[in-house]
């Protein structure tokens, strides 16, 4: 094997990046040190390396040779990859770290791992370069140990040879078992601690003489090669003793001179190091702030660029924007979009008569209440003058953008506040919905700007929708909400009964109560005209409170024979309604109408859509004492783990599945179905929609509990039912 001539010298950092360089005034100080060491690592004959973070990051030739490595391979690679297994590596590892964070020095022989897979045997020494850092990392020295494992098998066969002697002069069985146990004694002595040389000697000299003194015949012959023996073993322990303390002692002087050397080198770099980090910081620092400034006058000026100085709104160029991205989302989802043409009455006038100072604040007002009104994401910008644009994007009807412009015209007309003067003022609105009045930003504005228009020729003050048919639409909409809102206190609603039975007995078991609306002129209008309108303004709040009082009322004052239960449906948005339980309770104080006669009905999609929230809430009414029905069942997709959980009294079959039960024998397995999965729960069923006598004689052989519809009886005022038996 030649004599290493070169060192590489590699330094990792935690993340194993490349360390800086150091400073142009580093090496004209460090590099008589460096080039020391470099010597004494290139040309030692022992391995020397250094590890942190459990990573070579320096090695000299000799280090990487006795693993089959060259230094430039192994620099860089994690511990591990000298070691037989990752057992071998953890056993080692819990060994080492505690001592060596101690301060202390490791020193002892493991079995190594080879490149080619091979294993060697080492004699490691290793300590921290500073204790009290542990990332600068840790010094390792390592020698095979081949060769003093030699001397051992030699002096192990020198000792072979004396116990072959001894059991010549020893005849004796008992004697020779003691002499081999003496000699495996020895054998291991030799074989783990040179060090204890000495000791094994005087042990096998006293053997050796026990063992002359019982010896016969060749006596004499043996004491004499003994005594070589004895000679040759102490001057080969007393040279072995004599080259490991030598060695011990070159290689403490070693790690100490390379310790110095070497946390000298890595404070000067962790110097350089933090001047450098420190000045890139502070450039940072300039640069982040320079940065800082540069973005807020972008921003300041692209506010400027997009909005309307006086009020803070968009101006046309960012209301473009938005109408195209309100039309873009309309063609994608299919939704329509509206936009609203604000113009002031006779604004003018207040310029002339007030001032243009005042002017300004007014048209500051007048933005602020347009925004009031509006909903996230809709936007009003002003166009300039006394002209603004609203866009309204994704509305569910036109007429939506019909009340949102009532709600305007209202906002602006009330009186403004200047300078200790009420002023009054009104506008005028135009309105164009996308698709049906433009495709294009451009087109609705203008047509919208034409709505406006008409709306001034014919009174201002008002709202005009581009089109004469959506304009009818809208407007019909629009007074049948304003009527609706009028209804209850008018009188017009009115309370239908309709009687229900019980299929065995054929006995009057219960009434429905059904809400109409007795309209003025348009006469009496069906619940699928008015309901849903009701729902999407918050109407049915109060038709619906109203419509419970009534029932309530009717039932109590039925006297004796009012002990029927009557049913009164809740709606979606009543059921969600957090006051539900409040009107429950006052409706039934108010009419003194026993709980357990009140039967409330919610339809299975309302019961279904949210099952967590609708279970605490049917439970509180059921608090009350009321019945709980699930109307329109077979419609939604009820979980039969939640009609166990729900405290539900009765399930009440869609019609659809009553209707055509002569034509389609699928319904009748569904009725079956339902009937069997109800009794099996312990509900009652209740059939809805009996239109024939045929329905009602299979529906008793289903063993159906109720039936209701006009073959029963229709539904009539509650001040005139007249309830019929079937």
């Amino acid at each position: 094997m030649s004599e290493p001539t070169s060192l590489s010298w590699v330094a990792l950092s935690e993340t194993q990046a490349p360390s800086p360089s150091p400073s142009p005034g580093y090496g004209a100080r460090s590099r008589q040190p460096q080039l020391e060491v470099e010597a004494i690592l290139a040309n030692a004959w022992i391995g020397i390396a250094f590890t942190r973070e459990r990573r070579f990051f320096l090695c000299n030739p000799k280090f990487a040779e006795i693993f089959g490595w060259t230094p430039e391979e192994l620099v860089g690679q994690p511990g591990e990859v000298v070691y037989p297994s990752r057992e071998s590596y953890d056993s080692l590892a819990k060994i080492a770290v505690p001592l060596l964070a101690s301060g202390g020095q490791l020193d002892l022989e493991w079995e190594m791992r080879r490149r080619d897979g091979g294993t060697v045997a080492c004699r490691l020494i290793a300590k921290a370069i500073n204790p009290a850092n542990p990332s600068l990392g840790t010094v390792w020295i390592a020698d095979e140990v081949g060769a003093q494992r030699r001397e051992a098998e030699t002096l192990s066969c020198l000792a072979q040879e004396c116990d072959a002697l001894r059991g010549a002069l020893d005849a004796s069985r008992e004697e020779a078992a003691r002499m081999a146990a003496s000699r495996d004694e020895l054998q291991r002595a030799l074989a783990e601690r040179g060090r204890e040389f000495q000791t094994v000697r005087e042990r096998l000299q006293a053997e050796l003489a026990a063992a002359l003194e019982s010896a016969e015949g060749a006596a004499a012959k043996a004491e004499e090669r003994i005594a070589r023996l004895e000679a040759e073993i102490a001057a080969r322990g007393k040279a072995a003793e004599t080259a490991g303390a030598d060695r011990s002692a070159e290689l403490q002087a070693s790690i100490e001179r390379l310790q110095t050397q070497l946390a000298e080198r890595i404070a000067s770099e962790e110097r350089a190091i933090a001047a450098r980090t420190a000045a890139l910081e502070m450039a940072n620092r300039q640069l982040e702030s320079e940065k800082n400034q540069r973005t807020q006058v972008e921003g300041r000026a692209q506010y400027l660029a997009d909005h309307d100085p006086l009020t803070g709104l968009p101006n046309r160029r960012l209301l473009e924007d938005r109408l195209k991205q309100a039309v873009a989302y309309g063609t994608r989802n299919r939704k329509l979009a509206a936009a609203m043409f604000v113009d002031l009455d006779r604004f003018k006038h207040v310029n002339d008569t007030h001032g243009h100072a005042l002017g300004d604040e007014m048209l500051q007002e007048i933005g602020r209440r347009l925004e009031s009104q509006l909903r996230e994401g809709d936007t009003v910008c002003r166009l300039g003058g006394d002209e603004f644009v609203i866009v309204l994007p994704e509305i569910k009807r036109s007429s939506d953008a019909a009340h949102v412009a009532q709600k305007i015209l209202e906002a602006v007309a009330q009186p403004v506040t200047l300078e200790e003067r009420d002023l009054h003022i009104t506008c005028s609105i135009g309105i164009s919905v996308f698709p049906d009045d433009g495709r294009d930003a451009e087109t609705l504005i203008r047509n919208a700007d034409a709505a406006m228009y008409h709306v001034k020729e014919i009174g201002r003050a008002n709202y005009q929708f581009f089109t004469e048919q959506m304009n009818v639409a809208a407007m019909r909409r629009l007074a049948l909400e304003n009527d609706l809102r009028r209804s209850v206190q008018n009188g017009e609603l009115r309370l239908l009964l309709q009687p229900v039975i019980d299929l065995k007995s054929g006995a009057l078991a219960a009434h429905e109560a059904l809400l109409r609306w007795q309209h003025p002129t348009r006469g009496l209008i069906a619940p699928s005209e008015f309901i849903q309108l009701a729902e999407d303004t918050g109407l049915i709040l109060r038709l619906g409170e109203w419509a419970l009082r009534e029932a309530c009322v009717w039932a109590k004052a039925r006297g004796a024979e009012g002990a029927l239960p009557v049913a009164v449906n809740l709606s979606a948005r009543q059921f969600g309604d957090p006051k539900l339980i409040e009107v429950v309770q006052r409706a039934l104080t108010d009419s003194a109408l026993p709980a357990h006669l009140l039967e409330l009905e919610i339809s299975e999609t309302s019961v279904m859509q949210y099952p967590d929230v609708t279970l605490p809430a049917l439970r509180k009414l059921k608090e009350l004492g009321v019945t709980l029905a699930i109307d329109d069942f077979g419609t939604g997709h009820s979980s039969f783990t939640y009609l166990k959980r729900f405290p539900i009294d009765k399930l009440k079959i869609d019609v659809s599945f009553i209707a055509d039960l002569a034509q389609h024998s699928d319904n009748e397995a569904i009725v079956l179905t339902i009937v069997g999965l109800a009794h099996a729960l312990g509900r009652k069923v209740v059939a809805e929609g009996v239109e024939s006598e045929a329905q009602v004689e299979y529906l008793r052989g289903a063993d159906c509990d109720f039936a209701q519809g006009y073959h029963i009886g229709q539904p009539v005022d509650g001040g005139g039912l007249g309830e019929k038996p079937v």
